[in-house]
C-alpha cells in the first residue's frame, strides 16, 4: 500500500473515531457529556411584560433582565444548602432515590454562594422554561440530554462552561459545586442571553387581602426522605420551614428558610428505569392548594403546553393571586400525603 493511501486511511479512521466520541453522552455531574451551553442560542421571542418584584426589599435597578434558575441538591450530604433564602421562587421536586431537588429561581442580582449544584432532569428544565430563565446545572440525565437536543434551551452546564463556578474543598464532591448570580450574569452577557425576558409574575393580592379558605397555620408534607414542615409566623406573615421538626437553615446566612406563599401541586409521576428515574407529568391539570396569610385555599393547576406557564385557579375558575414575597412550590405525587391545621 502506498504512503498516500495509508495517510488517507488514517485520516478517515481518525475522523470516524471523533464522530463516535461526539455522539456518546455520559450523563451526570463529574462525567463529561456533549451538551455544551454555548450551542444553545437562548433566543427569546416572548412579548415583554411587567414583572412584579417578589422581594419587597429588592429595588427595580437590581432586577435581572432574565431570571436564573439553578438546580440545587437536597440529599443529606448537600445540607445545609446555600442561597435558598435569597431565591424569589423555589420548586421542590422528587427525583430518583427517594430524595428531592430544588429549582431555585432568582429574579435579582447579588446572591453569593449558591449550591450545591447538581444535574438536570427534564421536568426541572421545563419548570425553568416557564419563566424564560437561564438554566444552570452540572451534567444531566440521559432524558434531560434528549430534552436539550430537541428544544432551544438557554442553559449553562458547568462541565463545559466552568467559568463562574467553584468547588468548596471543605465539602465532599459532588456536593460542593457553587456559583453566584453576578458571575453567572457576566457569562450570560458574553453568551448574548441577556435580552429582556417576559417576566410576568402571578397576580398579586392587595395588602391585607385574605384567602377565601380556612385557617392553616401548620403544614406538614411527607416526602420519602423526611417530613417537610411549615409553621405560620404572624409577625412576619411568613411560613417558617422545618425538616423533621428542626428549623431548616441556609448555610450563608444561618437564617431559617421561609415563604410568603406555598403552593402544593399534585402531579402524576412514576419510575420508568432501573435507576428509578422519574417521569413527572407537568401537562394537563390537577389539584393544588395555596397557603398564604395563615390560610389555605383549594385550587386547580393547569398547563396547556411545554412552553406555557402553569396557572393556578380557585374553585370558581378565577386565577389565584399571591401575596408579594417568596413563593415555594412543592410538587408531590398523587400517593404522597400532607396535612395542615
Amino acid at each position: 500500500m502506498s504512503n498516500t493511501k495509508i495517510c488517507l486511511w488514517l485520516k478517515c479512521a481518525l475522523l470516524l473515531s471523533i464522530t463516535v466520541i461526539l455522539f456518546i453522552a455520559i450523563p451526570g455531574c463529574g462525567k463529561k457529556d456533549i451538551q455544551s451551553a454555548m450551542e444553545r442560542p437562548g433566543e427569546n421571542n416572548s412579548p415583554e411584560m411587567e414583572f412584579n418584584r417578589p422581594q419587597d426589599n429588592v429595588p427595580a435597578s437590581a432586577m435581572l433582565a432574565r431570571p436564573i434558575a439553578v438546580t440545587i441538591d437536597n440529599s443529606s450530604s448537600a445540607r445545609p444548602q446555600s442561597g435558598l433564602d435569597q431565591a424569589d421562587l423555589v420548586y421542590e421536586v422528587p427525583v430518583e432515590g427517594g430524595v428531592t431537588r430544588y429549582l431555585a429561581v432568582f429574579f435579582h442580582e447579588g446572591t453569593k454562594n449558591i449550591g450545591p449544584i447538581r444535574s438536570a432532569r427534564p421536568y426541572l428544565i421545563e419548570l425553568a422554561r416557564e419563566w424564560d430563565a437561564i438554566y444552570i446545572h452540572c451534567g444531566q440525565s440521559p432524558q434531560a440530554q434528549t430534552y436539550f437536543a430537541e428544544n432551544q434551551i438557554a442553559h449553562i452546564n458547568e462541565m463545559f462552561h466552568p467559568t463562574g463556578f467553584w468547588r468548596d474543598k471543605s465539602r465532599q464532591a459532588p456536593f460542593n459545586l457553587y456559583t453566584d448570580i453576578n458571575s453567572l450574569w457576566q457569562e450570560i452577557t458574553k453568551l448574548g442571553w441577556d435580552n429582556k425576558g417576559a417576566l410576568a409574575d402571578y397576580p398579586l393580592r392587595g395588602a391585607g387581602d385574605q384567602l377565601s379558605g380556612q385557617v392553616a397555620e401548620k403544614l406538614t408534607i411527607i416526602y420519602p426522605y423526611g417530613r417537610v414542615g411549615y409553621q405560620y409566623d404572624a409577625p412576619t406573615n411568613t411560613y417558617l420551614r422545618f425538616l423533621n421538626d428542626r428549623p431548616y437553615l441556609d448555610l450563608n446566612s444561618s437564617m431559617q428558610l421561609s415563604a410568603v406563599n406555598i403552593l402544593i401541586q399534585q402531579v402524576s409521576m412514576w419510575a420508568f428505569d432501573s435507576e428509578g428515574r422519574l417521569e413527572v407529568n407537568l401537562l394537563g391539570q390537577g389539584k393544588a392548594w395555596l397557603f398564604s396569610n395563615g390560610q389555605v385555599q383549594e385550587a386547580t393547576w393547569r398547563k396547556n403546553s411545554n412552553t406555557s406557564r402553569t396557572r393556578f385557579y380557585d374553585q370558581t375558575g378565577v386565577e389565584l393571586s399571591m401575596t408579594k414575597g417568596t413563593t415555594w412550590i412543592q410538587l408531590i405525587s398523587e400517593q404522597m400525603q400532607f396535612n395542615y391545621k
